[in-house]
């Protein structure tokens, strides 16, 4: 299947109905109950796999080289957050992931401040997301993971700003 407009509420209503089909199989981690993480890392790997396409499209309407090379370090870091999510999901339920998605974004290069901007935003959000999944487990595995992914998510919400920044620069509008 393809899609490039899949909201986060029609990825949340797949993956609910997915998780109820798996209630059964959900594992319990040192007594911690995990169900409700296991939910939001299956959305979050496909979230994670939808903002690295996002980002390579991004790169490819980036005004210069410096400009898609740092966009291309964020696709790979989107990257990895998908693959670190999906081995631990995979541990914690034995199922193998498969995303049932291709992502594919189409970006017109006059939109790409805005684009910019949404992402700083959306970054922001996934910040919030991961810190609050870390603060929910106490399991060193998962919470290296949301570690890890909080840092870079706000990471790239910075250097987006500083992209931001430097294209108005460039075009004159400071």
């Amino acid at each position: 299947m393809k899609f490039n407009n899949l909201t986060q509420k029609d990825i949340l209503e797949i993956t609910r109905e997915l998780m109820k089909m798996r209630k059964e199989n959900v594992r319990e981690v040192n007594g911690e109950d995990l169900s409700f993480l296991l939910q939001e890392m299956y959305l979050s790997i496909e979230n994670e796999l939808r903002d690295s396409a996002y980002y390579r499209a991004l790169a490819d309407i980036a005004p210069n080289e410096f400009a898609a090379e740092m966009i291309n370090e964020f696709a790979k870091d989107e990257r990895e957050h998908a693959y670190q999510l999906q081995k631990a999901y995979e541990r914690l339920t034995g199922d193998k992931f498969l995303s049932q998605y291709e992502y594919e974004f189409e970006l017109d290069a006059q939109d790409y401040q805005e684009y910019l901007e949404k992402r700083v935003i959306d970054e922001t959000a996934d910040y919030k997301k991961y810190k609050s999944y870390y603060l929910m487990t106490n399991n060193p595995y998962l919470r290296d993971i949301f570690f890890n992914a909080m840092h870079d998510e706000m990471q790239h919400a910075v250097r987006e700003l500083y992209l931001i920044h430097m294209y108005m620069e460039n075009m004159g509008m400071m």
